[in-house]
């Protein structure tokens, strides 16, 4: 593995300028950490043109399949039922004999890299069928995009913001050092706005929410609806806008093939796996940002004082608890600092830490069996929070709420929960937005954190929504 470097202050630069230039069939993918550089938001990972490339649904005519196809052959070499999918990947994993790697450091010293080769992609949340079993289903499939994709990938790049060293194979990270500072921006132009969850209807959803958790049927559950726009142009645009608008650490670019794509600007981490040790960090409890830095520590200290969110956080942290111990050495389930205040710059929101170690009898495809999806967006307790939001949100939620990032054969792993996330297919743009349900909530302050949380990828696109429509002219010309 060959080192280069670029100036720190241009890595993100460098990252956008690969993705732009990218071609589509070579089915590019980007992890980004924007936002300010931390231990958990240190690197970027690039990668292009997976040896494999697996598909598939949890439903369909003849019940849920997916497939493995070998992108050097150009052959299925796989077509299973859903429940063989975990399995199949392991296989694959063994097969390829990949593991981690360590590479020379500036010092000298060993700089262990956070991935060296492996699957890069999403799960969706309706895969959580596949763990949760008799839930029926109420909506129908309304795209063409898969509830999984997954790319395994033998030669990425790895960019460390912290020294600008980017690592991966010569040639690459040569042409990845040489970009084009004049180079032209992905274009886009998003249209009108589609949807059939209005403020109306969706007070009304909380209302009927709300009354499940005042009967005893759930603790809470987190009712989520869908902005949709038309889109033309290329969504590696909308990226760019985001990681300008709206950083954050977990970003990510899935481009899927066939004008197919995945976009993510996820604050939250649904699971990191280094080294046997497994680390949650949910988030609840939201405030929108303000001008005014009075103002704003007023809603950050409101937001810690509320007795609703800290609630919500408590409910999912035991949640998560209860999860990972499914999979984890006896007596290893720990929680750290609660709550903590993630910055962002739309909002606020609460975030706990949950940590355990990995039973040595399970594999990072436990790990996920035992937890997806993410408990801060389904709910408590889960099967029931699953299936009474089947019956009253409006739409599937497809890669939206499912989870987002990278594995290693070799076991490690870092999965964002896939908030703030869109697909992109058939012209279409879909953004998905909700918030946690409770016996306390006020349906009309729940709509409008749904707003709040839509508004960084509306200032991406240049919009605003007045909870019917989108008002104003979308185009890529919007600063």
């Amino acid at each position: 593995m060959a080192r280069v470097t670029v100036p720190p202050s241009e890595t993100l630069e460098h990252c956008l300028s690969w993705l732009a230039t990218r071609d589509e069939g070579a089915l590019p993918s980007l992890l980004l950490s924007a936002g300010p550089v931390t231990d958990d938001a240190r690197y970027c990972i690039l990668a292009e043109r997976p040896r494999f490339v697996v598909e598939g649904t949890p439903f369909g005519a003849m019940g849920g399949r997916f497939s493995v196809r070998d992108t050097t052959k150009g052959s299925t070499i796989a077509a299973e039922p859903i429940d063989r999918l975990f399995d199949v990947l392991r296989q694959i994993e063994r097969d390829a004999g990949k593991r981690h790697s360590s590479v020379p450091g500036q010092s000298g010293s060993a700089e262990s890299l956070p991935f060296s080769g492996g699957w890069i992609g999403a799960l969706g949340y309706d895969l959580a069928w596949s763990f949760e079993y008799g839930i029926p289903r109420y909506r129908e499939r309304t795209t063409t995009l898969p509830d999984i994709w997954l790319g395994f990938y033998e030669e990425p790049m790895v960019v460390d913001r912290t020294t600008g060293a980017v690592f991966g194979d010569a040639s690459a990270i040569t042409a990845f050092s040489a970009r084009d500072e004049q180079r032209v921006r992905p274009r886009f132009r998003a249209g009108s706005l589609r949807s059939a969850f209005h403020r109306e209807d969706y007070e009304a959803a909380v209302e009927r929410v709300r009354r499940h958790c005042i009967a005893g049927d759930l603790f809470q559950a987190d009712l989520t609806r869908r902005i949709e726009f038309d889109l033309e142009g290329d969504p590696r645009g909308l990226f760019e806008s985001l990681v300008e608008r709206s950083p954050a650490s977990h970003m990510a670019y899935l481009g899927l093939g066939d004008g197919r794509a995945v976009v993510s600007a996820s604050p939250e981490e649904y699971l990191r796996i280094v080294d046997g040790t497994v680390r949650s960090r949910p988030i609840k409890g939201t405030r929108p940002r303000a001008d005014s830095p009075e103002r704003d520590r007023e809603l950050r200290d409101d937001l810690l004082a509320s007795d609703k969110d800290i609630a919500e956080l408590t409910m999912i942290v035991d949640l998560v608890r209860n999860d990972l111990g499914r999979i984890a050495e006896p007596g290893s389930v720990e929680v750290g600092a609660f709550p903590s205040v993630l910055e962002l710059p739309q909002v606020w929101h609460l975030m706990a830490d949950v940590r355990a170690r990995v039973d040595a009898r399970h594999d990072v495809w436990d790990v996920i069996a035992a937890s997806f999806p993410a408990g801060s967006i389904v709910g408590a307790p889960k099967p029931m929070a699953l299936e009474i939001l089947e019956r009253v949100e409006r739409s599937r939620r497809g890669f939206y709420t499912g989870a987002i990032g990278y594995l290693e054969p070799g076991g490690n792993a870092t999965l964002s929960v896939a908030i703030r996330t869109a697909e992109v297919s058939e012209g279409r743009l879909r953004i998905g937005v909700g918030g946690g349900i409770t016996a306390l909530s006020v349906p009309s302050e729940e709509f409008e954190e749904t707003c709040d949380k839509a508004r960084g990828f509306l200032l991406a696109l240049g919009a605003r929504e007045d909870g019917v429509t989108v008002v104003g002219e979308l185009d890529d010309s919007v600063d």
